[in-house]
């Protein structure tokens, strides 16, 4: 997903990496950013994605890939290389709160920020340590509210655990990336598969 309408040069950039077919349709929302969708069809990546070493060393830890496959990654590269950023997404739209999912985040051809829950949950940002996904909701506000107003610190960080326990969904890590891109409170999975759906897809080939 990157903003702005699509051009003829996509299947083109698409086929250094990708080979096969996939959809790509125009996503239009009231108010929102219009964005390009891209959807794998029947395709294979050519070569695998460039992961920093602190991920990769996560995924031999918790033997939990980057994604379900190359294809996402690989595709967010080469778009962002000379292109606007590039959002990878990946989340099953029928249970969104109960499986894996993750997001990330690509300028200049290089992984920017990612965002996984599945197993086991990660965050990582390029420059900054790595960590776990933020829950970012009402009740999140709430505790962090409570924080501001404890009458001590062990109050202070009875909030700060409370929150910090609290576990992050697919669904949350999806919606807040979705938010970024569109610039409005994005519509559910299942909506927005619908939404895609009625806009019509064209079909791009990469030989």
């Amino acid at each position: 997903m990157f903003p702005g309408e699509f051009t003829a040069e996509l299947p083109r950039r698409l086929a250094k990496v990708w080979k096969g077919s996939a959809l790509c349709s125009v996503l239009r929302l009231p108010k929102a950013n219009v964005v390009t969708v891209v959807e794998p069809l029947d395709v294979r990546a050519v070569r695998a994605p460039s992961w920093p070493d602190v991920l990769s060393d996560w995924v031999d830890i918790h033997e939990e890939p980057m994604f379900p496959s190359p294809l996402l990654p690989v595709a967010g590269e080469v778009l962002s290389e000379s292109g606007p950023d590039v959002l990878c997404l990946f989340a099953d739209p029928s249970q969104p709160e109960r499986i894996r999912g993750g997001i990330a985040f690509y300028e200049r051809g290089g992984l920017r920020e990612l965002e996984q829950v599945g197993r086991a949950a990660v965050a990582w940002q390029k420059g900054q340590p790595l960590g776990r996904p933020r829950v970012t909701d009402f009740r999140s506000q709430l505790f962090s509210f409570g924080k501001k107003m404890a009458d001590s610190r062990r109050e202070s960080d009875l909030f700060q655990r409370a929150d910090a326990a609290r576990a992050v969904t697919a669904e949350m890590v999806v919606a807040r990336a979705l938010q970024k891109v569109l610039d409005i409170d994005p519509p559910s999975l299942p909506d927005l598969v619908q939404v895609l759906e009625r806009s019509g897809r064209a079909k791009l080939t990469m030989q």
